[in-house]
């Protein structure tokens, strides 16, 4: 049996069917039930030379138990030198949460940000054994930039297939470490597919959640161990998409318990996004499992619908007394802001499921205050920046002038901050115009803060313009209208004012719009064309002030805070001069273009004073 791989000290063998497997033949899925495969090792055989000395004394790094690992050529191994990643006592989220001890083991701090390098490690150093030419694989990110640093690393060609919208931050790494990377519009199993047919078509070495990756990872599980004071915690949390990770690291546990390293075993909780949680629902409701269709999450990394080793995870809980459960995907971005703000650890969505699951149950009851728990926090936060900024407010942007931020001080500028939660307010706060006391009572009640005279003056200007365009305001409408107030420089001079502008658009024709403005005190008007509405409307009031300054748009971003067709629009204008002056304004508005034309205006008055000298 053991001489069907490259070492007599271990076998692969059908997690199903229990059938030995020859793995120059497949490593991936068992030739004959299609099930996943798993590694099986000659413990007794392994004993004879493991040193436990070492073991307990080296530093600690993924290399440290290669041998644990289904390896054959030691002198060959992929490394970048993984692992050894720490262990943070939560203290302020104990105390918040009530728990005993709260344990956060962080994976960020791998090569590549994210814990697929310790599988990468593994895996990619049998690609070499097996004399592998090109490397392919299927991922939601994580595993992209690994298997590509990886690949790098041993000299390989790699291609990889990733869904259509993966986070910009694991793409650049990805294409960074030259892989070739194809988007496909699709989902994660649809992506597994391409990568198993580019395998099966050409020969390629097919990278992922297969039964290598699944040995590298376990020694999570064994730095926990080692960094308890060689004993296992009561409870260890693992964010699941495949549920790769999570068997892994049950597997290094009972691997270290056989070895004598630890005298217990720790229950396993497996945690998904409520949107997307195939194996949760198997295992609460002792089903099999059902595939989720198009499943969505803000949590990326684990937007498995029909996970591989779901099998695998579910004899993991059942074996280990463990549970399953879910957060939504509000309250996934909520605890990865408050993990920030309160133990100053920055993770990715996916990893922040793990706390947001811990609070519901405790919350639920589900969990024992006095248990020491453990959450696997699998990759940075810089992963997926975009995601975290949901729920994070846009810092203010000011002139040089010390007045101007003390404004923001003297206002609770910050503490408007606070209060956002990342999406509309449900129900209007706002549906009919107000006087100027009326607003300033509802701003103080809302927000706690008390802006000037002038700053309510042209929040009601902002409210009435919403309600003139139909929109109802919500809560987190009017917060965005006070950001903007607070945020405008006291101008001495205001060279331009738009005052008004229609668009003309078909289907196949460039936009027109007329612009009326009043620049310098005169009302000027003029027509352009432009790709879009907006770029029309701004082209024409570009003409109106033509000759005056010369300076370009050098960036143009717009939020949507809901997903229906009248939600508010924040829009961050940045223009440049030829000085090199650079300013960023935001317009807020239900119309994309009247939120444009704010920002470009206040932008343009920002920098024409800049140029006279007058601009504080």
């Amino acid at each position: 049996m053991k001489t069907q791989t490259l070492s007599d000290e271990y076998w692969l063998a059908c997690s199903s069917c229990k059938k030995t497997v020859v793995e120059t033949q497949s490593y991936t899925t068992c030739p004959w039930c299609q099930q996943s495969l798993e590694v099986k090792y000659d413990y007794e055989r392994i004993a004879e030379h493991f040193n436990v000395h070492v073991m307990k004394t080296a530093p600690m790094a993924a290399t440290k138990y290669l041998d644990l690992y289904p390896l054959a050529n030691l002198r060959r191994v992929v490394s970048l030198n993984e692992g050894g990643t720490p262990l943070y006592r939560a203290r302020k989220l104990e105390k918040q949460l009530g728990l005993k001890r709260l344990w956060i083991k962080f994976e960020g701090s791998n090569p590549t940000g994210g814990f697929k390098d310790r599988g990468s490690l593994v895996e990619l150093t049998k690609a070499l054994e097996l004399g592998a030419k090109t490397v392919t694989c299927a991922s939601t990110g994580n595993m992209a930039a690994s298997v590509s640093a990886y690949a790098a690393v041993a000299g390989l060609p790699c291609y990889i297939i990733v869904p259509e919208g993966t986070p910009l931050g694991k793409m650049a790494q990805t294409l960074a470490f030259g892989s070739r990377v194809v988007q496909v519009r699709g989902t994660y199993d649809d992506a597994v597919e391409l990568t198993t047919g580019l395998s099966r078509m050409d020969g390629f070495f097919l990278a992922g959640d297969y039964a290598f990756r699944l040995e590298g990872q376990k020694s999570q599980s064994f730095e926990v161990v080692e960094q308890l004071g060689w004993r296992s915690p009561d409870l260890v949390m693992v964010p699941v998409g495949n549920g790769t990770n999570a068997s892994a690291i049950w597997k290094g546990f009972k691997e270290f318990e056989w070895f004598g390293l630890t005298d217990s075993l720790p229950k396993m909780v497996a945690v998904q996004p409520e949107n997307v949680a195939p194996i949760v629902k198997a295992f609460n409701q002792n089903e099999p499992l059902e595939p989720v269709v198009k499943p969505q999450t803000v949590a990326g990394a684990v937007c498995v619908g029909n996970p591989s080793d779901a099998h695998k995870l579910l004899a993991a809980l059942r074996e280990s007394g463990g549970s399953a459960a879910t957060a939504s995907d509000h309250e996934i971005l909520e605890a990865q802001k408050w993990l920030a703000k309160t133990e100053a650890v920055f993770v990715e969505p996916a990893a922040a499921l793990n706390l947001a699951t811990l609070k519901n149950m405790l919350d639920a009851g589900q969990v024992d205050g006095s248990e020491e728990v453990v959450l696997v926090m699998t990759g940075t936060g810089l992963k997926d920046p975009t995601s975290a900024l949901k729920v994070l407010p846009s810092p203010p942007s000011v002139e040089p002038d010390l007045a101007e931020v003390q404004k923001l001080l003297d206002y609770n500028y910050y503490k408007i901050c606070a209060d956002y939660n990342g999406s509309q307010s449900k129900g209007a706060l706002i549906t009919q115009a107000l006087f100027e006391d009326q607003l300033l009572a509802l701003i103080q009640s809302e927000f706690d803060v008390s802006p000037s005279k002038a700053d309510v003056a042209f929040c009601v200007g902002e409210v009435n313009g919403f309600l003139e365009k139909g929109k109802h305001l919500t809560k987190n409408d009017l917060k965005l209208i006070v950001e903007e107030a607070l945020q405008r420089g006291r101008l001495e001079y205001r060279a331009l004012d738009i005052l008004d502008f229609t668009v003309k658009t078909a289907k196949t024709q460039k936009p027109e719009a007329t612009a009326k403005v009043r620049v310098h005190g005169k009302e000027v008007e003029k027509t352009a064309q432009g790709v879009g509405p907006v770029d029309a409307v701004i082209n024409a009031v570009k003409k109106t002030v033509e000759g005056e300054l010369a300076f370009e748009l050098v960036d143009y971003k717009v939020a949507i805070n809901t997903k229906n067709t009248d939600a508010t629009v924040d829009v961050r204008i940045t223009l440049e001069d030829e000085k090199r002056n650079k300013v960023t304004t935001m317009g807020t508005s239900p119309d994309i273009i009247v939120a444009s034309i704010k920002a470009f205006q206040d932008g343009y008055n920002i920098l024409y004073a800049k140029n006279q000298g007058f601009s504080k």
